[in-house]
């Protein structure tokens, strides 16, 4: 890619939940005209990346050959797909699916980002934007870090007022507005001015039922899993209508935050994870699992009431963490939920487990809850002779 006629092509990208408006937002930046943001995945989307990938490769990569193929059909001519020297199968991805896509005969270029480091990330925008020069790169770049800041923060706000909100429906109303705007934002003051705001207009817009002790679970696991909807079965709402509290684990940041990557007096909540996680898994072995196992300690320590781990079918990395998760989360007496995902996954079945996952929970804290308020009163009965 580079030159000007390739400019001008449709240019489209996977699906992945809210990080499609940070992607959005990087082409726009690199002064792409002609960018098609990708429909949501569907059923039809999972069936067509299964009928013509391999049979045990991993489920995202299924959705997004399945993403590519609509999207081609729909006119794009070019495809965008992150990439690197990684240590599980997505390395494979693209230069695979580039493969599969040639055999059924669609023309098309296909270019792919190296975030590997910050040197390769830049090297490789900057030979996409058809005509930037390094500086204009760096600044669509740190453009596109404090978006990805701010759609991180709209999935915060998001997953804790739906679990409260009086009115349904409106805080997703309210996030899908926020999103757009943090598209449409120009300019680093205005991207700063809105992150600062951003949490004021969800306590002013949102009504929320003022309860106490609100149950509150992480969802860790496998990246595109956690944070594509299409593809862990909008995990993050289902417990939200349960009035659970969730927050995601993995996000983009850890890869297109560089300034507090890079910075050694910045710790990022996913490398305070990695350092928990390292005694039990010394090397990188792909995938999020030294984070994830680090999170059943972090969570923990900060009071948080239990994970849902998910991941997808045949995906080796969130193996091991299936594997080494049960007896850790006894250890440090965390509840941990483990789930799997694919294209055949039910509804109905994955419904079930996350509801009794959640009675467990509820009534483990009311009964740590009785438990202190018994002690409290025989302390306070104590202090006035009763008990002596």
């Amino acid at each position: 890619m580079g030159d000007g006629d390739d400019f001008k092509m449709p240019v489209t990208y996977p699906h992945w939940g809210s990080v499609t408006y940070v992607l959005e937002s990087l082409l726009r930046e690199l002064k792409m005209k002609d960018i098609m943001p990708p429909i949501k995945p569907t059923k039809h989307t999972a069936e067509l990346g299964a009928r013509y990938g391999p049979e045990f490769i991993c489920t995202p990569f299924k959705l997004t050959l399945g993403t590519f193929i609509e999207m081609l059909d729909k006119g794009a001519d070019q495809l965008a797909m992150g990439g690197c020297n990684s240590f599980c199968r997505f390395g494979y991805y693209w230069p695979v699916q580039k493969l599969i896509l040639e055999d059924l005969g669609y023309d098309f270029k296909f270019f792919h980002v190296d975030y590997e480091s910050p040197r390769m990330l830049l090297k490789n925008l900057k030979e996409a934007s058809g005509g930037l020069n390094t500086l204009q790169t760096i600044r669509a770049l740190q453009v596109t870090w404090l978006k990805n800041r701010l759609t991180d923060l709209t999935d915060e706000m998001l997953f804790k007022y739906r679990a409260l909100e009086i009115e349904k429906g409106v805080t997703d109303r309210l996030a899908q507005k926020m999103f757009r705007k943090i598209v449409e934002t120009k300019g680093v003051c205005n991207i700063r001015r809105l992150h600062r705001e951003l949490p004021k207009i969800f306590e002013k817009e949102i009504n929320i039922k003022k309860e106490k002790n609100v149950l509150k679970v992480a969802v860790c696991g496998e990246i595109y899993a956690v944070i594509e909807p299409a593809l862990n079965l909008d995990v993050h709402r289902k417990l939200n209508e349960l009035g659970v509290i969730c927050e995601s684990t993995a996000t983009l940041t850890r890869f297109s935050d560089v300034p507090r990557v890079l910075n050694p007096f910045y710790q990022m909540h996913w490398q305070k994870a990695r350092e928990l996680g390292r005694p039990y898994v010394a090397n990188r072995i792909g995938g999020e699992t030294m984070e994830n196992l680090g999170d059943i300690i972090q969570y923990k320590q900060e009071g948080w009431d239990g994970l849902v781990h998910i991941y997808p079918f045949t995906c080796m990395p969130e193996i091991i963490t299936r594997a080494i998760a049960p007896q850790l989360s006894k250890e440090n007496d965390m509840p941990f939920l483990s789930l799997v995902v694919d294209e055949h996954t039910g509804e109905a079945g994955f419904q079930t487990r996350i509801e009794a996952f959640i009675d467990l929970l509820r009534r483990r804290k009311q009964e740590k809850l009785s438990k202190t308020k018994n002690r409290n009163e025989k302390f306070t009965e104590s202090e006035m002779g009763v008990y002596v």
